[in-house]
């Protein structure tokens, strides 16, 4: 088969379409209530309708619904929704290419693959295969062999409870130079294979291989779907000749700049709570996991990559960071904040208390509250580099107060509100004793808003969950259309009779569908003398639709059914006349609105009449 270039329904280039051709049947083989009750315990709401309490952000009152005619899912808190593949790409953080793959399994639909693809994804598969099985054979070792007696009690003296040592599947690797290899032989695995998964490595001298960990504690890695892709393994005898900590090599699964320990077993609560916390080394997320705080990952002692944030997006664009109290740790931070700026997450920067220890797994030893409260305190950037340069440098020496100022400045010249920036520039200047003018001359040296090279970073306030505007559900005109599509025979005229310019509210893909629904209403000797044949006429209506159409139409019927399922006649009566003057007010205040800039560029161009016209119709509009 040849191999040719198109793109797929996320906008992203794929090779060979014939694999978007299976989708269809994908969709004709899962039922999207069957697939969203494996997640989401679910409520009959209505014929064909359920509803739930929304998986990707918290609520109580459910706001979450699937409608199993339509094969589509919508929350009205979030505002999100779509089919089977969006919401498997939303709940697991996949790309569609990983939905397509996921569901394809299930549904026992076999993708089409180019050969040279086929060749990859077989080698991926077995090179997963290989580190499950090691990582089995590590684990076993420490709890059973005599060898691991020292591990155990390493364990032990870390305060690693059993129940988190399985999750991690934490093992030990004894010291020897061929356990591994020689226990993976005996499950069919080649040496050849044992090297490409960087558990073992060819001898100088001669044939055949050694293991590359030995005498070790071992954590397996695992990406962000949970297969084993590589290792750390940290030694427990102090030698000045072996490094503390030894990863895997990186291999076609294994890149340490892809990879964040833990994603795998925190993204649910990453995406429940909004907030990923990112520490530095694997202890950090096995003794916050134990604790309870269970949105916690590692960058694994590297500076925040371009890629561990391209997978942190998947789940949040809410951050905060807790590397290291040391200078290391510091300088880390910084270094990954950065790119973090660039791709605009809101970041926030945890500074641990001195009573809590020097790191995350110290504060959950002596008491996990102080991680916690942590956590919460968690502050913005300037406020983080203000604390740090002046716990490093001393502001009674001229040397000391340059230093301090150097390092607070830049982030200062970053804050886009003037009124805030000047604050700042208070407070320094009376810390250090100098006067404002020096340091507002200094930083309009340095370029005062933006300085440096990367963008004002969001500090304040997380990042919204939803869109700016209001939510689907709060939208008035939403609500309308969407009364007007229920079934009871006294709100069929809302199409009618109802003068409501949905034109004027902003909304094309609303506005394109009222076209259409009205246009069903009126054709062919409508308007309908029942519910039943306004049934029959959005049926086929439905038909018609096109993509962008029809999920506006899915979604006002689940908002219909949402909304208004529990009100009485009169409530919506009420609420339908309600919402018919907001939109009208709504309308006229943009009316106004133009009007008022029409005359101003009517002043501008000195032209009275106009003038004269433009006020008389601002008038009128106004007493209306």
């Amino acid at each position: 088969m040849g191999d040719y270039w198109t793109v797929d329904r996320g906008g992203v280039l794929w090779q060979d379409a014939s694999m978007i051709d299976v989708v269809p049947d994908i969709k004709a083989r899962i039922d999207v209530v069957d697939l969203v009750a494996e997640y989401v315990p679910l409520k009959p709401a209505g014929a064909g309708s359920f509803k739930g309490v929304c998986p990707f952000h918290q609520e109580r009152s459910p706001s979450f619904h699937v409608s199993r005619v339509r094969q589509s899912w919508h929350c009205f808190g979030c505002d999100t929704g779509g089919d089977i593949f969006s919401f498997v790409e939303k709940i697991e953080g996949m790309e569609f290419r990983d939905a397509l793959v996921f569901l394809a399994q299930k549904a026992g639909v076999t993708l089409p693959e180019p050969e040279h693809r086929e060749q990859a994804t077989t080698k991926k598969k077995r090179l997963h295969e290989v580190n499950d099985l090691a990582a089995r054979f590590y684990r076993s070792v420490l709890l059973q062999m005599p060898q691991a007696a020292d591990a155990r009690a390493y364990v032990q003296r870390r305060q690693i409870d059993d129940l988190s040592a399985d999750l991690f599947q934490i093992g030990y690797a004894p010291e020897s130079w061929s356990a591994l290899t020689e226990a993976l032989s005996r499950r069919g695995v080649t040496a050849d294979e044992l090297v490409f998964a960087g558990l073992a490595m060819k001898r100088e001298r001669g044939d055949g291989v050694y293991d590359r960990f030995r005498g070790r504690l071992m954590f397996p890695i695992a990406d962000v779907h949970g297969n084993i892709v590589g290792f750390t393994g940290r030694i427990l005898v102090n030698d000045p000749n072996q490094p503390k900590y030894m990863n895997t090599p990186e291999t076609p699964v294994y890149r340490k700049s892809a990879i964040l320990y833990g994603l795998d077993k925190a993204k649910a609560e990453i995406r429940k709570s909004g907030l990923v916390v990112i520490v530095e080394g694997n202890m950090d997320v096995v003794s916050s996991h134990q604790a309870g705080i269970t949105n916690v990952v590692a960058s694994s002692g590297t500076a925040l990559t371009s890629e561990q944030l391209n997978l942190i997006k998947r789940f949040t664009t809410n951050v905060a960071i807790a590397f290291d109290q040391d200078a290391a740790g510091g300088a880390a931070t910084l270094r990954g904040l950065d790119l973090a700026r660039q791709q605009e997450f809101a970041i926030k920067l945890i500074s641990l208390p001195p009573e809590a220890g020097k790191d995350p797994d110290e504060a959950c030893k002596k008491d996990p509250e102080l991680w916690r409260q942590a956590i919460a305190q968690a502050t913005g950037i300037v406020d983080w580099v203000y604390k740090r340069a002046f716990s490093r440098h001393s502001p009674a020496t001229p040397e000391g107060k340059q230093q301090i100022a150097d390092e607070i400045l830049p982030e200062i010249g970053r804050i886009q509100h003037p009124i805030e920036r000047e604050a700042w520039v208070k407070r320094l200047a009376a810390d250090l004793g100098s006067s404002e003018g020096v340091l507002q001359a200094s930083l309009r040296s340095r370029g005062a808003r933006g300085t440096g090279t990367l963008p004002p970073a969001r500090l304040q306030s997380p990042a919204p969950t939803v869109a700016p505007h209001a939510k689907i559900e709060d939208r008035p005109g939403w609500r309308w259309l969407a009364l007007g599509m229920l079934s009871p025979t006294d709100f069929l005229e809302t199409f009618a009779t109802d003068d409501v310019p949905l034109e004027l509210t902003g909304e094309p893909e609303l506005c394109a569908l009222y076209v259409s629904l009205r246009s069903a209403y009126t054709v062919s000797g409508f308007p309908p003398p029942n519910a039943m044949a306004w049934s029959l006429a959005l049926s086929h209506l439905a038909v018609s639709l096109g993509p962008a159409e029809m999920m506006t139409y899915t979604t006002l019927t689940l908002l219909a059914e949402h909304a208004f399922s529990s009100f009485s006649r009169a409530e919506l009566t009420y609420e339908r006349q309600q919402l018919s003057r907001q939109l009208r007010r709504a309308a006229r205040a943009r009316v106004r609105e133009e009007l008022q800039n029409e005359m101003r560029r009517a002043e501008a161009a000195g032209d009275t009449a106009r003038i004269l016209e433009l006020a008389q119709r601002f008038s009128a509009i106004s007493q209306d």
